[in-house]
């Protein structure tokens, strides 16, 4: 009895297992490689995309917060600019008095700073009004540091300059204090009493407008700017005239 064809299909059904069970060629796996370091490079590239917006959102958020709580700063204690705890007295004055001028009304802009005096008196203590003394501390103002690229802020006349922005974070660029005055008449309950040289007296409605920009320290493509004006509280009494 012949084995040979029996023989003739284990050897054909071997070499389809062996063909079956060979596995994936060497061509095969440095294609499956390639595509699998392209999607890798690809979300490399994604994620490193969206690290890099919300790190710059971050700092433009940081920069803008600190402008703005530095021109809060700025326009919180600048609208107090000549206050006077008895301003009515340089309208009304007391019986058989004259008119006082306002001791606190001192203001000087330069380009880049502001320096104002304002009473800390509340209590309505007379005292260093007649001969015009400001106090320290009545004293203050504003400026831009170059050197430092920093709003600085006079707290009082011995403890000088502070710096009211931090360098490590944003480096200011401009600090640009502007006033605009308008001369109204002296609403006077009765008739206004006139200034030294007898001219008659009006009312400086004094508006400030205050701009700052800066840029990130760390990354100068992350700038940006905020302006603000107000009408200051403390309106100054003049004379008319040259």
């Amino acid at each position: 009895m012949s084995t040979t064809r029996p023989h003739a299909a284990m050897t054909r059904a071997r070499r389809l297992h062996r063909h079956a069970a060979r596995g994936i060629s060497i061509v095969e796996l440095m294609v499956g490689v390639t595509i699998g370091l392209f999607i890798l490079a690809g979300a490399t590239l994604v994620t490193s995309t969206q690290l890099s917006d919300n790190r710059r959102m971050l700092l433009e958020n940081q920069v803008h917060q600190d402008l703005r709580s530095a021109a809060d700063i700025v326009m919180r204690d600048l609208r107090r600019a000549g206050y006077w705890a008895q301003s009515w007295r340089n309208v009304w004055p007391a019986a058989g008095g004259v008119a006082l001028d306002n001791p606190y009304v001192a203001t000087t802009v330069g380009a880049t700073s502001v320096i104002y005096d304002r009473s800390q008196d509340e209590d309505g203590n007379v005292q260093g009004f007649d001969n015009g003394i400001v106090d320290d501390g009545e004293r203050v103002g504003f400026r831009y540091n170059v050197t430092n690229k920093t709003v600085d802020m006079l707290v009082s006349i011995n403890s000088g300059w502070q710096a009211l922005t931090d360098p490590n974070v944003l480096e200011v660029t401009q600090f640009d204090v502007a006033f605009n005055t308008v001369p109204l008449p002296a609403p006077c309950a009765e008739q206004c009493p006139t200034g030294p040289n007898g001219r008659p007296l009006v009312l400086q409605v004094r508006n400030v407008t205050v701009t700052i920009a800066a840029r990130a320290t760390h990354d100068a493509s992350v700038a940006r700017s905020v302006r603000t004006s107000m009408r200051l509280r403390n309106d100054v009494l003049v004379e008319v005239g040259p």
